[in-house]
């Protein structure tokens, strides 16, 4: 089990997911902009909930050993390892038939026009 200290409070969580966090923390901070991720955490009750942290460049974690609470078995199921978002990657649309087709022929004038300029190129 793990202790997150992040924006001033402390978390407990299990130690895949703090392994997780810090990975991807890492990578955010390489990006440009800040992501929000939904990890699971130990309440004071003993009751797993989940919290949404806002992670971006200027993050700071620190991470610590917490006192064991259940097996090892016991936490990987308590603290499943969330998926988190890929960062970096932009979504790319594919076009429809349509613009498909409109490009092809938006291509084709192109080239009739470069072909007649170099046609008077070559006359002139």
């Amino acid at each position: 089990m793990k202790r997150i200290t992040y924006a001033g409070g402390s978390l407990i969580t299990g130690s895949a997911v703090a392994e997780a966090l810090l990975t991807f923390a890492t990578g955010v901070a390489g990006d440009a902009g800040s992501v929000a991720v939904e990890i699971p955490v130990l309440e004071s009750d003993g009751t797993t909930t989940t919290h949404t942290l806002l992670l971006g460049p200027g993050t700071q974690i620190d991470v610590s050993d917490a006192d064991p609470l259940s097996a090892e078995d016991e936490e990987a199921r308590l603290f499943p390892v969330p998926d988190l978002p890929q960062i970096g990657i932009v979504a790319v649309s594919k076009p429809s038939p349509q613009a498909e087709k409109d490009a092809a022929a938006f291509n084709r004038e192109v080239a009739n026009i470069e072909n007649g300029l170099n046609e008077e190129e070559s006359r002139g």
